[in-house]
């Protein structure tokens, strides 16, 4: 009986592991339409839009958003795979650094703020 115990606890942290993962990110999976997404929340920061907005991510390095403009990012794959918007605000330089998260129940997401659920999500 104890072992029947043992082998369902080890069932349901597997489960529990998998539910809550990062998985990798292609390179490939990265291009594509990215929707905001928990907006209407208090404003955190000034950096993120707090408005409905669509995030397009060309294969060519370029970006195009309402909020954003256009402008050019970079991905850098790793552990937690990493993006840096690079736009044009008020005319000076400027640029956002977050990170992916990719787990088996969500989908792919650009996260604004994780406090506040705040993040762009794969549509397209």
């Amino acid at each position: 009986m104890k072992k029947y115990i043992v082998i369902i606890i080890l069932i349901l942290i597997g489960l529990i592991t998998i539910l809550n993962i990062d998985f990798p990110v292609g390179s490939n999976d990265c291009f594509g339409k990215y929707a905001n997404m928990n907006y209407d929340a208090a404003v955190c920061c000034v950096e993120a839009p707090h408005e409905p907005d669509t995030l397009i991510l060309h294969k060519d390095g370029s970006f195009t958003s309402k909020f954003y403009g256009n402008g050019t990012f970079v991905i850098e794959n790793g552990f937690t795979p990493r993006i840096t918007l690079k736009y044009s605000d008020f005319g000076n330089g400027a640029t956002y650094d977050t990170y992916f998260t990719n787990k088996i129940n969500e989908g792919l997401r650009i996260i604004l703020n994780a406090d506040s659920n705040h993040y762009y999500e794969k549509i397209e």
